[in-house]
């Protein structure tokens, strides 16, 4: 990953769950696992207690390892409501953004899930702001 200032060569990928999202700066060549050690050390940073939940008055705690984060991609890029799917890192270490087809500008769910738990299907929970309750149309 670049450090400093940012490269015009550079993705900006946006790692969501529930309402947050994480702006991260990667080159496409970038191994999932420096991005998830990326993502791992500003979740820590921004939120050292654990991260927030909308639905609950409790943190969810952040992991200790980046391999307890998984990472998801929406079924369609143009309506993120139709769900997400595993996205298959492997061991990180030759998968990239370029070589899984994410593209710059995409959206990257996650979800902690510890060690040992593994092979379950994950569950995404992303939320998105309802335009129509913030924009009602006027009468």
């Amino acid at each position: 990953m670049a450090k400093g200032a940012v490269q015009y060569t550079d993705y900006t990928l946006l790692f969501k769950h529930g309402k947050h999202t994480i702006l991260l700066f990667a080159e496409a060549t970038t191994p999932f696992t420096s991005l998830k050690t990326e993502l791992l050390k500003t979740l820590r940073e921004r939120y050292p207690s654990g991260l927030p939940q909308s639905d609950t008055d409790t943190s969810l705690e952040t992991p200790q390892s980046p391999a307890e984060i998984v990472l998801g991609v929406p079924n369609d890029a143009y309506d993120p409501s139709k769900g997400w799917s595993e996205l298959d890192t492997g061991n990180g270490l030759k998968e990239t953004p370029k070589s899984l087809g994410v593209k710059d500008g995409s959206m990257i769910a996650f979800v902690f899930v510890p060690e040992g738990e593994e092979g379950s299907e994950p569950e995404f929970k992303v939320e998105f702001c309802n335009l129509e309750e913030l924009y009602p149309e006027e009468e």
